[in-house]
């Protein structure tokens, strides 16, 4: 239930970014609409769900670029046209969504990933992993060698 708004959002993101490049090439709206969900739903699994928890939002927002044009331009040479054309719209497309992504993604870390990260957090204080240690100091007196 908690992933249902966020993939509401994602996809309205993708649906702006493809609607706008790719009625250039005059593709059906149907045909966009498809292929938003269809990659929108394969990138929100891969990337937001797996990737984006364990590798940290930097990492994610750099890795969204290549999977969203790995995304893309088959699902647009497929269901649009077997051209070149659709690798350049699937390039600026990618381009674009990694812009959306970045914000997309401190979206998901707070407020779907926002309770992993508390447990994580529990977790790390209750094993002791940042105990100090205490130690008493012991004085050493100097002697007087000069005598």
């Amino acid at each position: 239930m908690k992933h249902i708004v966020p993939f509401i959002v994602k996809l309205a993101a993708w649906s702006v970014v493809l609607f706008s490049m790719f009625t250039i090439f005059n593709a059906p709206l149907s045909l966009i609409s498809l292929m938003t969900v269809i990659t929108a739903l394969v990138s929100y699994v891969i990337g937001d769900v797996f990737i984006l928890p364990r590798v940290g939002h930097f990492v994610a927002a750099a890795l969204d670029v290549p999977l969203s044009f790995l995304l893309i331009w088959p699902v647009s040479f497929a269901l649009i046209a077997p051209s070149v054309n659709m690798a350049y719209g699937a390039f600026f497309s990618a381009l674009a969504i990694g812009a959306v992504e970045a914000f997309f993604h401190l979206y998901m870390e707070n407020h779907v990933h926002e309770e992993a990260r508390r447990e994580e957090a529990h977790r790390w204080y209750d094993e002791g992993r940042w105990a100090t240690e205490f130690a008493e100091e012991e004085e050493f007196k100097k002697e007087d060698d000069r005598a």
